[in-house]
Order: C-alpha cells, then sequence, then structure tokens
C-alpha cells in the first residue's frame, strides 16, 4: 500500500479534489457569484461616505487598501483580507462585506496584497503584517479606534487572519503593543498548509516544507488570547470543515476563546456573502467581535 502524503490521503488526485474549491461547484454559477459579488461592491463604493481608497501601506504597488468609515469617530475595525490561494483576485470586488458593519457603527478596510509567484509567501505574509500595523498606526488619523481591531480573510485571506493572530507584533515594529489584533474572524481559512504543497496549487506559490510549517498557524502559538470565531460553509469539502474545527481546537487549548461556526447550506463561495447578510449569525460574530 502508497504512504500517505497527508494525514491519510495516499495520491494527490484525492487530496487535491479536497481543495480544488472551484471545481466543486458549476463554473456558470461561480460566474454568477463572483458578478453579484462585483455589483454590491461598486454600489458600496459609489454609495461610501467617508471613505479614503488606495491607500499605500507599502512600497508595492499592490500594498494597498480602501478604508470606509462610520459617522461617527472612535469606531471598531474590521480589517478583510480577499481570498484566492495567495495567487488570485484583487480587493475591490469585496468592499460589498463593509455594507452591514459601516452602517452598524464599524470602520472597514478591505485589503490587497501581491500575489505569488511574484512574491513568496513568506513575503506575501509580511505584507499582510505591514498593512495590519499600518492601521493601528494610522488610527488616529482616520478617527476609528486602533484598540478594536478586529482581522477577517476569506480562504487564503483566513489562513492571513491567523497568522496576524501569531504574530509578535513588538518584534515587527518597536511601537507596535502585543495586542493590535483585538480579535479575529478567519472565514474558511486553510491552518495547516503542508497538505497544499502536495497539489497543483502550489505551482504558483512555491513553498517547500519548511516554509509550509512555519506559515501554518495550527503549528503556532497564538500572540495573546484575542478571542476568534472560525467560520467555514456546511458544504464545503471534509478538509476545509475538519481544519476549521481543529484549528479553533488547538488554539482553544492554547488560552483562545475559539467559537467554531459551520454555516449551513453554503459553500466555499456563498460563506462569504453571510458576512455581509442581515441577521446572519456569521455578521453577528462579527459585530460580537466588534463591540457594536
Amino acid at each position: 500500500m502508497a504512504e500517505a502524503i497527508y494525514r491519510d490521503f495516499r495520491d494527490r488526485d484525492s487530496l487535491y479534489a479536497q481543495y480544488d474549491n472551484r471545481s466543486m461547484i458549476a463554473a456558470e454559477a461561480l460566474d454568477a457569484i463572483k458578478a453579484r459579488q462585483a455589483r454590491r461592491s461598486d454600489a458600496c463604493r459609489a454609495d461610501a461616505g467617508r471613505s479614503a481608497l488606495d491607500l499605500a501601506y507599502g512600497a508595492h504597488e499592490r500594498e494597498r487598501l480602501d478604508l470606509f468609515l462610520p459617522a461617527a469617530d472612535g469606531a471598531p475595525l474590521l480589517a478583510f483580507i480577499h481570498g484566492g490561494y495567495w495567487q488570485w483576485n484583487d480587493k475591490e470586488p469585496f468592499a460589498f462585506l463593509g455594507e452591514q458593519l459601516v452602517p452598524a457603527g464599524a470602520a472597514f478596510a478591505n485589503i490587497e496584497y501581491a500575489l505569488c509567484p511574484s512574491v513568496t509567501l513568506t513575503e506575501l505574509t509580511r505584507q499582510i503584517r505591514r498593512a495590519v500595523a499600518y492601521l493601528w498606526r494610522e488610527a488616529k488619523r482616520f478617527g476609528y479606534d486602533r484598540e478594536r481591531i478586529v482581522v477577517s480573510g476569506h480562504s487564503a485571506g483566513g489562513h492571513l487572519t491567523a497568522m496576524a493572530m501569531a504574530t509578535d507584533w513588538p518584534a515587527f515594529g518597536d511601537d507596535l503593543p502585543a495586542r493590535v489584533v483585538a480579535a479575529g474572524l478567519p472565514i474558511s481559512g486553510v491552518y495547516d498548509i503542508e497538505p497544499l504543497r502536495h497539489t497543483p496549487l502550489n505551482d504558483a506559490v512555491r513553498m517547500d516544507e519548511a516554509e509550509a510549517r512555519a506559515l501554518s498557524p495550527i503549528l503556532l502559538q497564538p500572540a495573546t488570547d484575542a478571542p476568534m470565531a472560525v467560520v467555514a460553509g456546511g458544504e464545503e469539502s471534509d478538509e476545509f470543515r475538519r481544519q476549521a474545527r481543529d484549528f479553533a481546537a488547538v488554539w482553544g487549548k492554547a488560552g483562545v476563546e475559539a467559537e467554531v461556526l459551520i454555516v449551513p447550506g453554503t459553500d466555499h463561495f456563498t460563506v462569504l456573502d453571510t458576512l455581509a447578510e442581515p441577521g446572519h449569525p456569521t455578521l453577528a460574530a462579527a459585530k460580537r467581535l466588534l463591540g457594536i
């Protein structure tokens, strides 16, 4: 019998099938989801009141973010990191995720970053750290509360959310406190990225075993006891749901208050919509972490 390449998976095809999210939904359906999200995002940007777009948080042309602010100063901030397996997507189609949060009194930051293979995953992770540090440092300028920054992200962004929560911030910047991140809301993330190394998804990312270990949040200690809600779609693959539960369990044992929210009737792509759905438990979890 062949030796397992990851957990109980003995061949690349069966492992890839668990992580190839685009193959789990018809192309037409995925196109429709993305088009709907893009339309909502265009409307959010067009209707935005207080906002600042394409703020540069680093030297790379893709190190930029959009900031949407509520009417009153002193608001908490949700910083969102888009997905795309670290190699696809831009920030613009995800502005709709602030649709419910900003009117409810939270600021919303929409972060973009350089994509593999133009940068390594290690450098991409540094970019996200630069973005979060920028948001902490610039809070007074824009009028939100830097003590209440909640980091969230979807898919690859869920992984990067967890990496932000594992960051030793004083080591990253002398002026930074340990608790730059007040809470986390990773959605459909991969917290042990080793399995992806054995699939075609790694062709662009090009991580080796050492980098996969160094950048797997489930193998790292949380930097603080900041709480988190770990979200996954009920119709996602077994591996995505397992990763959510395992990550929450491991960090829960390390002292983090970790809620797991498996959202019935949603796949890897539609689960993201629930962050902007009035009355939905995902939105409620975000509001609870933000304190609004």
